[in-house]
């Protein structure tokens, strides 16, 4: 479980950092235009828990699936896996995608005070 945790902070937060980086220019070109920080922050704020909505939204009968493939692989003619999960489990692994989004979220939201306005708003090279 905890590697699990793990690899869902690792994976959001590299998640989070690509889409900052790819949305540097439009968040510099809306501070330019007189967006305040915290009006920024909370746009990412929401764009993030949108995202994070759809994929566990998707994620959640997707996960199911895979794991009744992925349980029927290792079954045999001599024995058969079943696949178990309740709705415990789901709701465990839930709080931490939301808990870990939540996280990610707030630190990358942070990298907004340190976009150089000058440099971000440069052509593409």
């Amino acid at each position: 479980m905890v590697f699990g945790a793990l690899l869902i902070i690792i994976v959001l937060y590299n998640l989070g950092s690509l889409s900052f980086v790819e949305r540097m220019r439009d968040y510099a070109t809306l501070r330019v235009l007189g967006i305040h920080k915290k009006k920024l922050r909370i746009l990412t704020l929401i764009e993030n828990l949108i995202t994070t909505f759809i994929g566990w939204l998707i994620g959640i009968p997707a996960g199911i699936w895979f794991l009744g493939q992925y349980v029927n692989t290792f079954s045999t003619i001599n024995l058969e896996y079943t696949r178990y999960y309740n709705w415990s489990t789901i709701l465990i692994a839930s709080v931490f995608v939301w808990i870990g989004s939540l996280s990610t979220t707030l630190f990358i939201s942070r990298r907004i005070r340190s976009i150089y306005m000058v440099q971000a708003l440069k052509g593409v090279e």
